[in-house]
């Protein structure tokens, strides 16, 4: 047999040789940021499946039939290294468990695979001498091993979809939600190919029937590895929570929370966010671009507040304020609170309390006895 190169496959070599590249520059990167040596495992593991798929349509598994023990293939590991790479990239901390579930999925799955490799082999590479129960055995391995891969690649994908979410990262970085994005998309347009193989051409139909598929694999790898590599220290001090980023020295530190804590005030202020009574954590970091968790530590550590006390002495001092121009006779305090941000009489009263020592009528009163005019 010919080796078979043309147009296809040279460009679907090109995606996997730079998958291997960026795999490479993801692993080293991970010596200044560890988090990225998980990323870089994961592009490998994308990469090393273009190869296994490409020494078939070029030809060289049919001209070197003992490429087939190379291990080349590593569905089952791609969900949770994905995954452990986003936990690791936003702060959290990994599990000996996922690890072990990592290391584990990947071992079953060389066993798995090369039990299909040795049977050939020890056959002589020639389907019409297997048994039929070797015929059964090998004829499925391939299909067993991809629907395996990609179910636990779809349950990691939500996973990784509810992590970023739940932790306020979904919105926080464009840089890591398109990293989401591909991963997602490969995994989308993987399944519907897959199922065609195996249901129409029991996973035997040519790579060269699925040249487009392969295409947009490459494309979604590569963009796998550019978004990755991309991720700097910025990012990563926009989504890590903090004390988690130990190579920023503390002075630094220092100044970026003072500067970053007049930000938020000017912000809350201009904008007077604090009178939209929806207002969240997670939505005003939305709005500021930083994660919840390092809005959350400036506000605790700079302005010696909580999030709900930071913006409820905003709408307390707009109460205030507004209390002398408003028509007591026809409304009542809790429209006018209500004007102001909150959204309940008991969380106006427990605010107000707590920032004038007395309720809210006990300070109208006063303002009564101090002559002012309502």
């Amino acid at each position: 047999m010919e080796y078979n190169f043309n147009i296809f496959n040279i460009l679907i070599s090109f995606g996997m040789l730079q998958g291997f590249v960026f795999s490479i520059f993801l692993c080293w990167k991970s010596r200044l940021r560890g988090t990225h040596a998980f990323l870089g495992l994961t592009v490998l593991f994308l990469a090393f499946y273009l190869l296994w798929v490409l020494k078939y349509d070029i030809g060289f598994q049919y001209q070197i039939p003992k490429l087939q023990f190379l291990p080349l293939l590593f569905l089952w590991g791609l969900g949770p290294i994905f995954y452990a790479y986003l936990r690791s990239l936003i702060g959290k901390s990994i599990s000996k468990t996922l690890l072990k579930i990592f290391i584990g999925f990947l071992l079953l799955e060389q066993l798995y695979f090369n039990s299909f490799t040795i049977i050939m082999w020890l056959n002589e590479w020639q389907v019409s001498k297997l048994s039929r129960f070797e015929y059964i055995w090998t004829r499925n391995v391939f299909n067993v091993e991809h629907i395996i891969g990609l179910t636990i690649m779809g349950i990691y994908l939500y996973k990784s979809y509810k992590l970023l979410k739940v932790g306020g990262v979904f919105y926080a970085s464009n840089k890591i939600r398109n990293i989401l994005l591909c991963f997602a998309l490969l995994w989308i347009i993987w399944v519907p190919y897959t199922i065609v193989d195996i249901m129409y051409y029991d996973f035997g139909f040519p790579p060269s029937g699925f040249y487009v598929f392969y295409i947009y694999f490459a494309i979604l790898t590569y963009g796998i590895g550019f978004f990755g590599f991309k991720i700097n220290d910025q990012t990563y001090e926009k989504v890590a929570p903090p004390n988690t980023g130990k190579c920023i020295q503390k002075t630094k530190e220092s100044k970026e929370m003072k500067s970053l804590a007049s930000s938020i005030k000017t912000t809350m202020q201009e904008g007077k966010l604090y009178l939209d009574p929806n207002l969240s954590l997670s939505s005003f970091a939305h709005m500021i671009d930083l994660h919840p968790n390092k809005v959350s530590a400036i506000i605790n550590s700079t302005l010696g507040y909580s999030f709900r006390d930071f913006i409820n002495k905003y709408r307390v001092k707009e109460f205030e304020e507004q209390l002398a121009f408003y028509d007591l006779q026809s409304r009542t305090l809790l429209s006018l609170a209500m004007e102001c941000g909150f959204n309940s009489k008991a969380s106006f009263n427990r605010a107000f309390k707590k920032f004038n020592n007395c309720t809210p009528q006990e300070f109208v009163e006063n303002y009564k006895k101090r002559g002012v005019k309502m």
